[in-house]
Parts: C-alpha cells; structure tokens; sequence
C-alpha cells in the first residue's frame, strides 16, 4: 500500500501451465472466487500452447487502466499521455485463444 500511494493497486491472477491439467492442484472454480474474493480478474495461461497468453497481458493494461482512471480520469485512447492497449490487427481483444495444434 506505501509504494501504490493514492492509487489503488492493479491485478490479474494468472494460472500457467494449463495444458498440464494432470498436475493441477487447485481448481480453476477455486481459483476464479479466490480473484474474485480479493477483487481481481483470473485468467488461466499456458505458454506451450498459446494460450490466453496475450489475453493476460491485456487485462492487465484495463486493469491499470481503470485503476488510474479512477483516480485521474484517464483517458487512454486520448491524445498524448496515459497508457494505450493497441492490440495487434490478428487478436481481437478479450477473444480467448485457441490453443495450438
């Protein structure tokens, strides 16, 4: 809380290794009211598939996003300033990734 200051702190949970679902410990409806409990957004990954991978990282930049909007009425896709989330032409945002084959 002393280094977030006035700002309230920005979080996704990520669950990796998704394609290893043998080894799982922790179920994913677990996981999900564990984000959902300490107000965050959960999303599960795999880097050996691809999957979701890209999503994390833009529900981290809303996640910011609102966070600093709040405070500052932030405007990302403004002018000049802030952070922006320019997706790349192939993903659309918020579309879950099909794992590779």
């Amino acid at each position: 809380q002393e280094a977030a200051g006035e700002r309230p702190p920005a979080f996704v949970l990520a669950g990796h290794k998704s394609d290893v679902a043998s080894k799982r410990v922790v179920s994913a409806e677990e996981t999900g009211h564990l984000a959902a409990t300490l107000g965050m957004t959960f999303v599960e990954t795999s880097s050996h598939t691809n999957l979701n991978v890209e999503l994390a990282f833009q529900m981290l930049v809303v996640a910011i996003q609102q966070a600093l909007g709040e405070q500052e009425g932030l405007n990302p896709h403004g002018g000049c300033g802030g952070i922006r989330l320019i997706p790349r032409a192939a993903t659309k945002p918020w579309h879950r990734e099909s794992p590779r084959s």
